[in-house]
């Protein structure tokens, strides 16, 4: 398994968008839209790759806010969880943004999965909030 840059259009961009909707829109009822994707672009795709299938994704948007990057749209495949790969795919989004001069990572986390970020050093920084219909809170982590 090796994690890389998945450039925007490229293949593995697309096989990530399918891993996405599969993984994160259709277990709410919900497809993955153009909506969604609009901001793509200006977006850095991290995606773990086995055997030339895309099996984990997550996004970074980088300087959200002035040296803060944002952590979104984290998935893996079912039948490659519990094998470490949503950690690997966190740890290098978190060196390229502290490599780009990012000092700190936000994400909206949902509820299952506070519990991994917790592990990785996220800190729980409000209340519960609702996006897409389900419980999520807003965890941050400090790159030092």
């Amino acid at each position: 398994m090796v994690i890389e840059i998945a450039p925007y259009s490229s293949d593995f961009y697309q096989k990530s968008l399918q891993l996405r909707d599969q993984e994160l829109r259709k277990p709410l009822g919900l497809d993955l839209t153009s909506v969604d994707t609009s901001d793509d672009i200006d977006h850095v795709h991290f995606v773990a790759v086995e055997d030339e299938e895309v099996v984990g994704i997550v996004v970074l948007v980088p300087n959200y806010h002035p040296k803060v990057g944002k952590l979104r749209q984290m998935a893996t495949a079912e039948k490659v969880r519990g094998q470490r790969i949503g950690v690997a795919l966190v740890q290098k989004l978190e060196e390229y943004a502290h490599e780009n001069r990012m000092n700190k990572i936000e994400l909206h986390a949902r509820d299952y999965a506070k519990g991994f970020y917790s592990k990785l050093g996220y800190k729980i920084t409000s209340d519960v909030f609702y996006e897409v219909e389900i419980p999520h809170y807003k965890m941050e982590k400090n790159l030092g």
